[in-house]
């Protein structure tokens, strides 16, 4: 019986079984909402007066926030391609759903801010500032992870210097008071809720012109191959590298210096800093939006994603709860607002149950969300927040044709009817690839890891792409084809 002229198929790359999701992304997820759950409500199962629940504190003040900043950048690295950003007519369906998140998260922060201001809950709501930082990225989804990382270095050195100026000039009366004032008059953010543009770009809490770099290193390292251990050492490496001298010159700057003599003590301006001395603009305290706080705090977070992504690998099953929390971490972000809101508005007049989940809350509430985090999570999929947020920019930017291309070539690696590439697509986490991240509000990005595999081609079956016997083929096909014919040995295939 003669053999066929061409050996069995290899299986094509667009075949192979898509890697699974990274949850170690989740689980650091987890630990930066977590982090914003113990400054706002307290450190649970301590005394708030024990020297641990104030080490506790002081280490999630300020760094779950840029924790939470950072992986929104690694997570807009990864739906816009991981390794191989998106090119052409993909780009631009990642670019307008990453629009349209950023405009609905705006909205939602709004919406709680709303509901959270008329109380006396000590919370500024971060979402609004998060929305306006996908906006400010849309221009850096088609960057590598060399351009990404030059970016962001270029937005943490040069954003506090102009954030400072612009603040200072409106203190002292100048021509940027004169243009806040003429733009508030006009801005229906800053009008109704104190949050517009400016708000939130120069004199918020979390001012987009210093915080954008932080997103920009997130893009950055969602570029790199997030499953290599010599890349995760690296950044690790280069994480606590960045934490220590950031930190370190602040330090020095005051004590070796003696700026403490004559400015006093750092930590007495955990917030914007003062613009009457320039030298502020030293202080990594928290909340400051200085390039050290911005610098270290990045770093830190760094090393906090290499540490949650080698944890999740080697405990999946102890860390389960937790990282199908992390999934819905916007989720957990709103119910916990609007709970500090119930918290402010409780009078003696309520019941002794009100009173006890207002006493225990910390334990209540980060207790609840991993146990009804991890129930969701099995049962239904997404969190709420984030499935809506994705239903709609998915809605508004459907990205069809981009689908139809993809199920028309093989390997292509396009985007899915539901947006989601195909096994083909790089998964550094692949670009919203089944099992990695649908979106940085951390929802489920397609079926999870463990499911059916593709089917590969049957043996002696032809390969996509491969001609028919007797079909011609011009030289560049069959040199091709020459350096993938295996050698047949007596024995059967051998490699070449």
């Amino acid at each position: 019986m003669s053999e066929p002229r061409y050996p069995a198929a290899l299986p094509s790359p667009a075949l192979k079984q898509p890697r699974p999701r990274l949850e170690g992304v989740d689980l650091a997820r987890w630990v930066a909402v977590t982090g914003m759950l113990l400054v706002h409500f307290s450190v649970p199962f301590i005394p708030g007066d024990t020297v641990t629940a104030w080490l506790t504190h002081q280490a999630a003040w300020g760094r779950s926030t840029i924790l939470f900043t950072f992986l929104a950048g690694v997570s807009l690295a990864i739906i816009a391609g991981a390794r191989e950003p998106h090119r052409g007519r993909k780009a631009n369906v990642t670019a307008g759903r990453v629009v349209v998140r950023g405009v609905v998260l705006m909205i939602i922060g709004w919406i709680l801010t709303a509901i959270v201001s008329p109380t006396e809950a000590a919370l500024t709501v971060i979402i609004t500032y998060y929305g306006l930082y996908f906006l400010m990225a849309v221009p850096f989804l088609r960057l590598n992870a060399r351009w990404s990382a030059a970016a962001a270095v270029t937005a943490a050195i040069v954003g506090p210097q102009l954030l400072y100026a612009l603040r200072r000039s409106n203190d002292e009366g100048g021509w940027f008071h004169d243009f806040t004032q003429s733009w508030n008059q006009v801005s229906p953010g800053h009008i109704f809720l104190e949050q517009g543009l400016l708000d939130l770009s120069v004199y918020g809490f979390y001012p987009a012109l210093s915080y954008v770099a932080v997103v920009l290193a997130g893009l950055a390292v969602g570029r790199l191959d997030l499953r290599s251990h010599t890349v995760r050492l690296g950044i690790a490496a280069l994480g606590l590298l960045l934490n220590s001298v950031a930190y370190r010159a602040s330090w020095h700057a005051w004590e070796s210096y003696r700026l403490i003599d004559e400015m006093g003590p750092r930590e007495e301006h955990q917030g914007p800093v003062p613009t009457d001395d320039a030298r502020w603009l030293l202080s990594s305290a928290s909340h400051t939006a200085t390039t050290p706080e911005i610098i270290g705090g990045t770093g830190l977070g760094m090393a906090v994603l290499v540490g949650c992504l080698y944890l999740a690998d080697h405990l999946p099953r102890l860390l389960r709860p937790l990282i199908a929390t992390g999934t819905m971490a916007l989720t957990v972000y709103v119910a916990h607002a609007l709970a500090m809101a119930w918290q402010a508005n409780i009078d003696h007049t309520a019941g002794d149950l009100a009173h006890w989940l207002n006493e225990y809350m910390p334990e209540v509430f980060i207790v609840g969300s991993i146990v009804v985090g991890f129930a969701w999570h099995k049962l239904v999929g997404r969190g709420p927040v984030e499935a809506w947020v994705s239903t709609v920019s998915k809605a508004v930017v459907p990205g069809g044709g981009v689908a139809r291309k993809a199920r028309s070539a093989p390997g292509s690696g396009e985007p899915g009817p539901g947006g989601n590439s195909g096994p083909a697509g790089p998964n550094g986490g692949g670009p919203e690839a089944p099992g990695s991240s649908d979106g940085p509000e951390g929802g489920s990005g397609g079926p999870r890891a463990g499911g059916p595999a593709p089917t590969a081609p049957a043996a002696g079956s032809w390969a996509p792409g491969r001609p028919e016997p007797g079909e011609r083929r011009d030289g560049a096909d069959q040199r091709a084809e020459t350096e993938r014919e295996p050698e047949r040995s007596s024995t059967g295939l051998r490699s070449t």
